[in-house]
């Protein structure tokens, strides 16, 4: 049974307490909240079964732009639960790939198979996603995702994912879209990485544990807006030892002229 254990942070996020950056522009959200209720949802008292809940926003806006958005963010609530399931399940359970309920249900489905398979899984199955506006400007919208996972072994995942949207059209934005020179933006990063973690130019990142790309220095999988500049957000295992945990880098907006594209900013 392969499950997709992709890049997790621990412990909480301090700096994203800040959920919004321009309140004075915030869109009307809706509040979702889907919570797993079959008969093998988790037992405190056995310590058995499994516990799925997501909560989620979607955006109350009639607009063709706040539409695709929200058809995007169903989907990222109900991957946040497929991602954990083999992908010869999800492929044999197509409506489960849009379908919270039925996403949980297979969930529960490969608890039993694999409780069966081992006699005593000592521990409920968890997954609990919560998302969330980090950034709204006029033309901008950053949506974090934060899921905690706990499948067995010895310690939980979890994980954060930043999604920037085009408000107007819908669509997700790339790096590529917000960013104008990719190398510039990557040597500030990298500077602001290193004095947060106290090590000088000279020092050999790999020597100092840190996992590397062929040898050189990378952007973060999530890059978002915050209130005070750029978020690059490094998930355990995607840079450092889960040890080490999330190593987060915010470059002020200031630093980004000539780098950070005018229609993002």
């Amino acid at each position: 049974m392969k499950y997709f254990l992709a890049l997790f942070l621990g412990g909480s996020i301090t700096l994203l307490s800040a959920c919004h950056s321009r309140t004075s522009e915030l869109p009307l959200l809706g509040k979702q909240h889907f919570t797993y209720a079959g008969a093998n949802r988790c037992d405190t008292t056995k310590n058995s079964g499994v516990d799925v809940a997501v909560s989620y926003i979607l955006l109350k806006d009639e607009s063709d732009g706040a539409r695709k958005i929200n058809d995007s963010l169903r989907q990222l609530a109900v991957s946040s639960i497929t991602g954990w399931l083999d992908s010869t399940t999800i492929a044999s359970n197509p409506q489960a790939q849009t379908d919270l309920a039925k996403a949980a249900a297979l969930f529960a489905a490969d608890y039993e198979t694999v409780r069966k398979d081992m006699g005593s899984l000592g521990g409920c199955w968890e997954v609990k996603t919560a998302a969330d506006t980090l950034h709204v400007g006029e033309k901008a919208l950053t949506v974090k995702f934060e899921t905690f996972a706990y499948t067995g072994g010895a310690h939980p995942n979890t994980n954060m994912s930043l999604y920037n949207f085009d408000r107007e059209r819908g669509r997700l934005l790339t790096l590529s879209d917000m960013v104008s020179d990719t190398t510039a933006l990557l040597a500030l990063v990298e500077k602001a990485f290193r004095k947060q973690q106290a090590l000088s130019p000279q020092n050999n990142l790999e020597e100092q544990g840190y996992f590397l790309r062929d040898g050189h220095f990378f952007l973060p999988a999530n890059v978002g807006m915050s209130s005070t500049g750029m978020l690059f957000y490094y998930n355990p295992y995607e840079i450092a030892a889960y040890a080490v945990g999330p190593i987060q880098v915010t470059i002020p907006y200031e630093q980004l002229n000539g780098i950070l594209r005018e229609d993002w900013l």
